[in-house]
């Protein structure tokens, strides 16, 4: 975990809840680098082996029980084994699971769920991860626009494709910010913007005018520290896109749950095109690419003389038992759901922002709607430049207690809520946070 240094005590408290844990994984290893089959994130000094999952809890192979506030890489917004889901599953699986022909009714019913919701939807075509999604998205712009190059928030993650991961310096401690085995040329088609700095986004936009095909940014920049947009931004991004017809992409993979929406409902922004992902599949792998009908039409052969100008493939695209699983996680995804996940996620933000001010700590909370980040810094952390100067050291240390006391989550700092995370379970959760504080010998008595 780099330069961190972890209360030993807590280490040890955690080696001994999670013996059976580290035994596994340190077998799984055998067969797979990290022993992580397909996920993301790390934890300290292992991760915890999970044996199940109900509602909003965990189980571990050691019998230990956690709240999610992980939800299986920000997945699952109804939970462990929500009902509703696993029916329309099951019931998909005696009927087709993978046809490879036009999924006439579940297709249609989850791009009509999408359109209805999205302002910026007006036609849909599905993928499987969020990576997938923005590739289209990308090559969309630059068949659309005639151009090549891509502006992108400065720590901006948007998968793991060579141009996306190229210069995402968050993610790696390395001056070297092309990744080894990636195309060193990718990172010629990327341009870097300031985030949360519209005068200087506008700026470098239109220095490169001319060569820039869209402007792709999360409304939250996730993977930096649920980092908000300020709605300025989000506006100015919008008002130069358009004098510049330049596309602007809003990669809503993981913001979708912040509004009934998406996070472009909640700023009242509407981009050209919008990827999306990660939720919208009910826990199975589902993601997308929607927009302007003229320009997702440049993946329709009818309307180009029967050849397609934009040429994209997705085998697993289509599945019915994904489709059935995302339809029925939309159709209760309602927009009091999404009210009540924005009241608890601001209760929660409020709360550790309140403890900052409680024991005079640069302890503050970002995000928004089921989105929190939290960070321990003089400068409130906006963009990658003050995440730099965020005491990671006394995140990861607050996290690891707060596995030890049986919370689920990402070990960056980063917690999600879920439809099914109620207001008992928040208590307990703010309660721990707050002793987790004391535990660490972080705090002593209230500020005056």
């Amino acid at each position: 975990m780099g330069n961190i240094v972890f209360n030993e005590e807590q280490v040890q408290i955690y080696r001994e809840r999670t013996r059976r844990s580290a035994e596994l994984w340190s077998k799984t290893k055998e067969l797979i680098p990290t022993g992580h089959a397909g996920g993301m994130g790390a934890f300290y000094p292992h991760p915890i082996v999970v044996e199940s999952g109900k509602g909003c809890w965990l189980w571990d192979v050691d019998g230990n029980r956690y709240l999610d506030l992980r939800l299986g890489d920000w997945v699952l917004i109804h939970g462990h084994s929500d009902e509703d889901i696993r029916q329309a599953v099951y019931e998909q699986m005696g009927k087709a699971v993978q046809v490879g022909a036009p999924e006439w009714n579940l297709g249609y019913r989850m791009s009509e769920l999408l359109v209805e919701r999205m302002p910026s939807v007006e036609k849909v075509r599905f993928f499987v991860s969020g990576t997938d999604a923005n590739i289209c998205a990308l090559r969309l712009a630059r068949a659309f626009t005639g151009r090549s190059l891509v502006a992108r928030s400065t720590g901006g993650y948007h998968g793991t494709s060579d141009e996306l991961i190229a210069g995402v310096s968050v993610l790696r401690d390395r001056e070297d910010l092309v990744p080894r085995g990636a195309l060193r040329q990718s990172k010629d088609q990327i341009v870097e913007i300031p985030y949360n700095d519209a005068d200087g986004a506008e700026m470098v936009i239109r220095k490169h005018a001319r060569d820039l095909a869209a402007v792709l940014i999360e409304p939250v920049m996730t993977a930096a520290g649920m980092l908000e947009s300020s709605r300025e931004y989000l506006q100015r991004l919008r008002a130069v896109t358009k004098e510049l017809d330049i596309l602007l992409i809003f990669d809503e993979v993981v913001t979708f749950p912040v509004a009934y929406g998406g996070a472009q409902a909640h700023y009242g922004v509407t981009p050209d095109l919008t990827t999306l992902g990660k939720t919208i599949g009910g826990g199975l792998p589902v993601s997308a690419v929607g927009g302007r009908r003229d320009i997702m039409d440049l993946l329709e052969p009818a309307a180009h003389n029967g050849v397609a100008p934009v040429w994209v493939m997705s085998t697993f695209g289509g599945n019915s038992a994904s489709l059935a699983a995302g339809i029925a996680c939309l159709e209760k995804l309602t927009p009091a759901a999404h009210e009540e996940m924005n009241r608890k996620g601001e209760r929660i933000r409020s709360f550790i922002d309140g403890l900052g001010r409680k024991y005079g700590i640069p302890l503050h909370a970002t995000g928004i709607g089921n989105l929190i980040g939290v960070h321990w810094s003089e400068d409130r952390v906006v963009d990658e430049p003050t995440l730099r100067r965020d005491d990671r050291e006394k995140i990861q240390n607050i996290n690891l207690v707060l596995d030890n006391e049986g919370y689920y989550q990402t070990f960056t700092g980063l917690f999600l809520l879920s439809t099914v995370i109620g207001d008992q379970e928040i208590d307990g959760f703010l309660y721990a946070f707050e002793r987790a504080l004391h535990t660490l010998g972080y705090v002593g008595e209230p500020a005056v």
